[in-house]
């Protein structure tokens, strides 16, 4: 054979196997394109049926939810199901009194969720869905895998939960604080956080996941909770801002008593059966709390205008609560998470704002307590201790002296011919004397020492030492300052003179009034002994 031979043979067989190999290739294409046109069919479907002629109205998939319009009572809707998977039917069930749902003729028990939520089978079926609904609304049906439902469900969960968390976290700091400074604004404010937090974990259904089936779990108590909510956010926003003292009649018939209607409202929701007047109160209901949530703002804004302490703030956190509000109401399409968390999580910053508030307040209130204590304890002409307040500042003395020991110096200063001063430069005069004879006896003391005017020109000083010696020092240094002073007031000039007495006590059993009555003694003596040697 030739190599001319052997070259054609092999391109014949190159030919028939490119032939073959062209043959299998369309083959597979073909099979391909099947395969795609098969997998490209929505398996994951739901056919809505008419009532009439059971024809396909729409389909419920996993690209688009279903938007069924519900009237009020009974309602039935028949689907034709084809699942490639087991897939999740949820809705949101606000105005749902009651619901049955049907597969191939069995009845299914709904999942423990935080929406009405029921697992449809693989494969195909006949779905029939009874609502029962209070009103008239349009009911969202959406079909989801059991993945996204479950990644869904932990978000929402883990969401929630650190709000909750946050709730929880308060009311027991509130209530502590509350009784740690027995302030009625704190406990006001725990209750409004724990009403707020348990409106919020009925609203979202997590309480599905603990009590399911149970009584609590129903629209009723919700409205409950949520009347609860207004009532004591109301009273803790009016106690907080002291509204009622500022303007009280204002007060009471816009806030007080409409807050309180709301609550008699939702009291009674309580023993009503699900039905007209339910759903009419519950519209009374929401209206008047829209009306009273104005009504509120405007005394906050008033309140914030006049420049109340804390008023901003607590103006600052309502805005945001309205905020989140209209948002929810008005432009939820935009953002679906803030929808649905944007007033929980407004709720958790106004929470925030209100503890500093109160906190605030709280913190003013207790300043000013302790201003109008001090001023009371001091003498308002010489800007020292009052006789009240001398003897509590000595008995706290006394008590560190019998704790630590050391010595006891307590000087009895009293003015020479006061009374002369008075006769003749005048009361006025008197005072100034009066005012310049404290600052040089404050000078000479220490800021530890209680400095005290006992009244009229008697004054008093108590040191503590550790070293024997420094009272007489004091004293000394304490009588040549008094000597021989010189006070002009008014062109003129006074000279003044002072007595003062000096007892020291090393031991510890001795009172206030004896430790008083000795140095008063001792001055008496001193003035005695001046008087005689003129």
């Amino acid at each position: 054979m030739t190599y001319f031979h052997v070259l054609r043979k092999l391109s014949v067989m190159a030919l028939n196997i490119g032939a073959h190999f062209r043959l299998l290739s369309l083959l597979l294409i073909g099979f391909g394109l099947f395969s795609y046109s098969v997998s490209a069919q929505p398996l994951d479907r739901c056919q809505l049926l008419s009532d009439n002629n059971k024809t396909k109205v729409s389909d419920l998939t996993l690209a688009a939810a279903l938007s069924l319009p519900v009237t009020q009572f009974d309602n039935l809707f028949s689907f034709q199901c084809s699942l490639e998977q087991p897939r999740v039917l949820m809705t949101k069930d606000g105005f749902i009194r009651h619901s049955v749902l049907l597969i191939n003729g069995v009845e299914q028990r709904a999942l423990a969720a935080n929406q009405l939520a029921y697992a449809l089978p693989q494969g195909n079926f006949k779905l029939a869905f009874q609502i029962d609904a209070e009103k008239d609304f349009t009911a969202s049906l959406r079909l989801q895998s059991w993945r996204d439902y479950a990644l869904v469900g932990q978000q929402h969960n883990l969401l929630l939960g650190l709000f909750f968390g946050l709730c929880i976290t308060l009311v027991f700091y509130l209530f502590f604080m509350g009784r740690s400074l027995n302030d009625e604004r704190f406990h006001y404010y725990c209750y409004y956080v724990l009403c707020a937090g348990v409106f919020f974990l009925l609203q979202e259904g997590n309480l599905d996941l603990f009590l399911n089936g149970s009584t609590f779990n129903n629209r009723s108590v919700n409205l409950l909770f949520a009347g609860l909510t207004v009532f004591s956010g109301t009273i803790f926003v009016v106690a907080l801002l002291d509204l009622q003292r500022r303007w009280p009649r204002f007060t009471r018939f816009t806030v007080v008593y409409p807050a309180a209607f709301v609550l008699a409202i939702s009291i009674a929701l309580q023993f009503m059966a699900r039905g007209q007047l339910f759903s009419w109160l519950s519209s009374v209901m929401s209206i008047i709390t829209m009306l009273l949530m104005l009504c509120t703002f405007a005394l906050i804004g008033y309140a914030s205008y006049l420049r109340v302490h804390t008023a901003r703030l607590v103006l600052l956190a309502s805005c945001i609560v309205c905020c989140a509000m209209g948002f929810r109401l008005w432009f939820g399409y935009v953002s679906p998470f803030i929808e649905r968390y944007g007033l929980i999580y407004s709720f958790a910053i106004e929470s925030f704002l209100l503890a500093i508030a109160t906190s605030e307040r709280i913190k003013r209130i207790n300043n000013d307590k302790i201003f109008a204590q001090a001023q009371a304890m001091t003498d308002s002409l010489c800007e020292v201790l009052n006789r009240r307040g001398w003897e509590n500042a000595a008995q706290k003395m006394l008590s560190e002296h019998q704790a630590n020991g050391g010595v006891l110096c307590l000087l009895y200063i009293d003015l020479d011919n006061f009374k002369q001063i008075n006769d003749s430069y005048g009361h006025k005069a008197g005072d100034e004397v009066l005012q310049i004879i404290a600052k040089i006896i404050r000078k000479q003391m220490r800021d530890q020492d209680a400095v005290g005017r006992l009244g009229g020109d008697e004054f008093v000083g108590l040191a503590r030492f550790e070293d024997e010696s420094l009272p007489m020092a004091l004293k000394a240094r304490m009588t040549q300052r008094l000597h021989n002073i010189k006070i002009s007031t008014d062109s003129v000039q006074i000279k003044v003179n002072a007595s003062v007495g000096c007892v020291t006590f090393a031991h510890s059993d001795i009172s206030v009034s004896d430790m008083l009555h000795k140095a008063d003694h001792a001055m008496y003596i001193r003035k005695r002994e001046k008087q005689s040697t003129i």
